[in-house]
């Protein structure tokens, strides 16, 4: 006969840890950015997304201008920056290598929106006055 205890499970991370982390984290994300906004795929257009990082968080409804000027929380610039769509390149050789969906293997990815802090758009003005 074999008698085995049962116990709660233990955490191997430190709790209080955790939650510093997540502060920090947290901190970080709501950082206010200053900067302008493109829109790479349609410029003069919008672009309108729904967006929560945090659980707790609500829903927020962003909608961005081509060539607007705002503040956001660094989480959305974040983001924003990290918006990409692939594009699909055709074999320079022509030899039309292609997979079992009949799609080119090979891709290249395009950012489809830009968001530049403002601290960013003074240096590029002023490097530019320099080496001119």
């Amino acid at each position: 006969m074999q008698i085995i205890e049962l116990s709660q499970k233990t955490s191997k991370y430190d709790h209080k840890k955790c939650e510093q982390l997540a502060k920090d984290l947290r901190k970080e994300y709501e950082k206010p950015v200053q900067g302008k906004f493109e829109f790479v795929d349609a410029g003069g257009g919008y672009i309108e997304f729904n967006y929560r990082f945090f659980k707790s968080d609500p829903i927020i409804k962003v909608t961005l201008t081509h060539g607007e000027i705002c503040t956001m929380p660094m989480g959305i610039v974040k983001h924003l920056n990290n918006t990409y769509k692939k594009v699909r390149k055709l074999d320079p050789t022509g030899l039309n290598i292609k997979t079992n969906r009949g799609v080119p293997p090979s891709y290249e990815t395009i950012s489809r929106v830009r968001f530049t802090p403002m601290e960013w758009i003074g240096q590029n003005d002023s490097t530019n006055l320099i080496l001119n």
